[in-house]
């Protein structure tokens, strides 16, 4: 961390604010969830100071003090105080409050000095951190904090602040940019006077595009751009490729390229750059075993003579994660202090941060470069290296480097390695397959390839959203994820997560809404407990491991318990009031919704998932033969009936006619919305005209955006969800559209993914959160899955090709095998159009409300026989029992067949 500031001279003027620090009495601590924090009166630099303790045990979390006290503050002003203090490197923040809004300072993983030492914090380095007011000017405080926060070491200690003072200076307030930003604006501005391609298009103000080649399992997790740039590790260098032909010198710059992926669909990607004369394919590969990531270019000569082409590989001192991304790891610079070579092996060595020791990184490549220089831009810890490759090359002929990054254990050759990678990868993403026309083909790919994004983005049993921005584990978007891979047919990889995840909950049955090497984080997302139960719930359903659900039911128990208090606390005469009626009984505001995160809100996101806990809590008891049974039930029902009631109060209050995002807003979110159909299962018991009238709506607005009639800046992929609520309302005709509109926001698109936010400038830089995002692509898995085949919860019916239009059924219609279902694995297929209509059943699935089957034609339907039977329809649908054997449908007669 950088040092704190030293004081030099004191000010003449008086302080604004002055606290000697005399005695504790007014500053109160606390901890948060399973956290210890106290304060106390001790010896300080000069009379006495005041100590915050904290013990983190084995959680995440913080520990702070705070003095409520009205502070008008000046145009321009500094904080200075007194530290010291014992413990490890965590996270130590000051900072000034006003109302709900909240402005820091944070001198990350800092280590209390033994000795007294004073601090200075100009009013420029205070920034704002959140809250709900659109003024970002810190003008007043009605309050200081002193915070520790959970980071590199946790454990226990004490910081003792003395002598803090607030004191005025003359002129203007200057904004402080982090040093990390610094060190991205240097290469920036080298950037910037260098010709095109010589850096990174993100260092010129240009958005960049990347993707991951990870291992199943998430050992090896290195990334590669649109523009052939590879970085090996989270947070290491970057290895770049030239080409000089002819004397010519050809970079991302300057020529065409191309992305692909194995098969079109496996984890292992490459770029193509394709120049009049040669063609530059960089692939890269993550060793399936776990063992290192390897990168091949392949040169191939394409004019008609023999000619010399020399390859150039650049080891940079930056990420291919761009300087736009941060959270848990800032994209951009990455230092390297020292680059040494002997024959094929290069190590780089690259400082650390927080006075760790230098990370040392070793790359191999498969022959010695014909030559190498190392040296350094301007700037500390700039080294750079480049090998050189001459390649002699007949007419079409091609020859190859490899590198390889290896972690403990080098992997065998590059073919072998491949050839075991990619056999893996099929067999992964062969257990569920799909056979659809060609002009549907990339759906099905982009299926494929997000299922692979939720393996290679996880670590070890850790279900996370990303390798970089989200480098962490949330229930949230762990159950959503493990909902796809049950389906998908990987049961072992959910029930890790879930057992991995268990002991992380709190001694009070809270569910932690994310967990990472810190441990339990205590933000409350209220959300989390039913996401954790409905998670427990599946598990059974897909498996049936009885022992397992034994195991998890008293966390299952805890979680719902704790769900009673939450939603009992806002069961007061006082939200039964007509103006706070639309909050009776709800989960109390948190910040589960990312759009809540400047004010907690009443988040209907939040009490669909805790009315799904419930059922699936009241089903889990009720298999158990728990006695806690009967009350979990009557919960559930509270629930639900003060659920439905908070919908239609908002409704009134806020003269709306569609389900609000929060009822205490008003708001219109369909994408949050789609959780109260999947996998809340509320279709039926919603208000039917609200339902329509929000879906309607988002259709409408959808519409507009897609087309361009409505100006829009970003979308966030979630929207991928709404797929499977248009199949659930029966909108067949309404979901290719969607898809349509979903598949060409993929960057690039032969990559088959999606970033967290998506925007409509292709080259606009902007934070996009993790790319590829595993969450995401589980909500695509989910959606297109479901346009084969959803579970009808009322009924336990299974709903067949509700979201397959004609396009789907054209030519040989569309298959889809393997398929995981809480009744068994299912096998469907159809094809046909409106006069003849054949579609089979397989796979021994055995739903109790059999299956569904809706006539996909605005005509009126053929008559219809099941295995040789004439069956009617009923209201547009074939209702079929399943018997665990195979079923064959017909439904009208092929052209020229006799009646």
């Amino acid at each position: 961390m950088p040092a704190l500031a030293l004081l030099a001279a004191a000010p003449a003027s008086a302080p604004i604010f002055a606290d000697a620090m005399e005695a504790a009495g007014p500053w109160v601590a606390k901890g948060s969830d399973s956290v210890a924090g106290s304060s106390a009166s001790v010896p300080g630099s000069d009379g006495r100071a005041v100590e915050l303790a904290y013990d983190f045990g084995r959680v995440s979390g913080y520990a702070y003090m705070r003095r409520p006290v009205a502070i008008a503050l000046e145009d321009n002003f500094e904080v200075r105080f007194r530290v010291k203090g014992t413990g490890g490197r965590n996270d130590f923040q000051m900072k000034l409050t006003n109302g709900d809004n909240v402005w820091w300072k944070v001198w990350r993983n800092f280590r209390p000095p033994e000795q007294w030492q004073e601090v200075v914090v100009p009013a420029g380095e205070i920034g704002f951190a959140w809250g709900p007011t659109e003024d970002k000017i810190l003008r007043r405080a009605d309050g200081i904090e002193f915070v520790v926060a959970r980071n590199r070491d946790g454990g226990a200690g004490r910081i003792a602040i003395d002598e803090l003072r607030i004191v005025p200076l003359p002129g203007v307030r200057t904004s402080v940019r982090p040093p990390e930003n610094s060190a991205n604006d240097r290469i920036a501005a080298l950037a910037k006077a260098s010709p095109r391609g010589a850096f990174p298009r993100a260092f010129i103000g240009e958005q960049p595009y990347w993707t991951l080649a990870g291992s199943d399992g998430g050992k090896v997790a290195a990334l590669i751009s649109e523009d052939a740039a590879i970085e090996p590790a989270k947070g290491s260098y970057s290895i770049e490729p030239v080409v000089i032909d002819g004397g010519r010198r050809f970079s991302w710059a300057n020529v065409p390229q191309s992305h692909s992926l194995a098969d079109g669909k496996l984890p292992i990607p490459s770029v193509s750059w394709s120049a009049p004369g040669f063609r530059l394919d960089t692939t890269l590969l993550a060793d399936s075993a776990g063992r290192s990531a390897l990168a091949r270019y392949a040169l191939t000569n394409l004019s008609g003579g023999r000619r010399t082409i020399e390859l150039r590989l650049g080891i940079r001192p930056w990420q291919v994660n761009p300087p736009a991304q941060f959270l848990a790891q800032q994209g951009g610079a990455s230092p390297i202090s020292r680059i040494v070579r002997n024959g094929t092996r290069i190590e780089i060595t690259q400082p650390q941060t927080e006075g760790d020791p230098p990370l040392k990184r070793v790359l191999i490549a498969s022959r010695p470069p014909d030559s190498a220089t190392v040296a350094s831009l301007p700037g500390k810890d700039m080294a750079t290296a480049d090998l050189v490759y001459r390649f002699e090359l007949g007419p079409g002929a091609s020859d190859q480097i490899v590198l390889t990054m290896p972690g403990k254990v080098v992997p065998p050759s590059w073919d072998r390695a491949f050839a075991a990678t990619r056999s893996h990868w099929r067999d992964v993403l062969g257990r569920v397959t799909l056979r659809v026309p060609p002009s549907k083909q990339a759906v099905a790919d982009t299926l494929a390839t997000a299922f692979s994004h939720i393996l290679t983005s996880r670590d070890g049993p850790m279900l996370k959203p990303g390798t970089r921005s989200y480098d962490r584990a949330w229930i949230r978007d762990g159950a959503m994820m493990s909902e796809a891979l049950l389906r998908m047919g990987r049961a072992d990889v959910a029930r890790a997560f879930a057992d991995w995840y268990r002991p992380n909950l709190f001694s009070s049955g809270k569910v932690p809404c994310c967990v990472d090497f810190r441990g339990a984080d205590p933000v409350p997302e209220n959300d989390s407990h039913g996401e954790y139960i409905f998670l427990v719930n599946q598990l059974y359903r897909f498996t049936g491991d009885r022992p397992a659900l034994e195991r998890d039911w008293p966390s299952v128990l805890a979680a719902t318990r704790y769900m009673d208090q939450l939603r009992l606390s806002e069961r007061t005469p006082a939200n039964l009031t007509p103006e706070r009626r639309m909050l009776y009984g709800l989960m109390p505001p948190s910040i589960s919704h990312e759009g809540y995160s400047a004010k907690p809100q009443y988040s209907l996101w939040d009490d669909f998932w805790a009315l799904r806990g419930y059922r699936d809590a009241a089903e889990i008891a009720r298999v158990l033969g728990k006695p806690e049974a009967a009350d979990i039930a009557a919960s559930r029902d509270q629930i639900a009936a003060d659920l439905h009631a908070a919908i239609l109060a908002a409704r009134d209050r806020w003269k709306i006619d569609f389900i609000p995002g929060a009822t205490s807003l008003g708001d219109f979110d369909a994408t949050s919305t789609t959780i109260a159909l999947d996998p809340g299962n509320e279709q039926s018991r919603l208000d039917p005209k609200m339902l329509e009238a929000t879906f309607e709506r988002y259709w409408r607005e959808f519409q507009t955006r897609a087309s361009g009639a409505r100006p829009w800046k970003d979308y966030t992929p979630y929207e991928t969800r709404t797929i499977g609520s248009f199949v659930r309302l029966g909108w067949r005709d309404r979901i290719d559209p969607l898809l349509d509109f979903f598949m060409a926001s993929r960057r690039p698109a032969e990559w088959n993914q999606w970033a967290e936010i998506v925007g409509r400038e292709t080259r606009e830089i902007r934070f996009i959160g993790d790319m590829p995002h595993a969450w995401v692509a589980s909500d695509f898995v989910r959606g297109v899955l479901d346009m084969f085949a959803w579970e009808r919860r009322d009924d336990s019916a299974l709903v067949l090709g509700g979201g397959l239009s004609a396009d789907w059924l054209a030519g040989k219609g569309s298959r889809i095998a393997g398929l995981a279902t809480p009744y068994g694995q299912l096998d469907f297929s159809i094809r046909g159009d409106h006069r003849h209509l054949t579609a089979t059943i397989g796979g021994g699935a055995r739903p109790p409300g059999g299956f569904v089957l809706h006539w996909p034609y605005r005509t009126r339907p053929p008559r219809a026989r099941v295995d040789g039977r004439v069956v009617p329809w009923r209201n547009g649908a074939l209702n079929l029992a399943a018997t665990g054997n195979p079923i064959r449908i017909e439904v009208g007669q092929r052209t020229g067949t006799p009646k």
